[in-house]
């Protein structure tokens, strides 16, 4: 027995699923990612690498919060 090795889903054939074609044109209509095809904001949050471990070490501190001149004044 052979394992299907392809990992990209089955789109329904249109002459079985009537309701699934009208929701893909629905969807595709609004720019909704649809079963079977390419995913945009995926394709744009995953062109860069995420920062490595001495990359985000290397990140300066953020600064203090203020606490306002309120506070400041008043401040024992």
């Amino acid at each position: 027995m052979q394992a299907r090795t392809d990992t990209t889903p089955a789109a329904p054939r249109s002459d079985d699923n009537p309701i699934y074609e009208q929701l893909a044109r629905e969807w595709a209509a609004g720019g909704r990612t649809l079963p079977g095809r390419p995913d945009g904001d995926w394709t744009r949050l995953t062109r860069f690498p995420a920062p490595s471990a001495d990359e985000q070490q290397a990140r300066p501190a953020p600064p203090p919060p203020r606490r306002g001149w309120l506070h400041d004044r008043h401040d024992t």
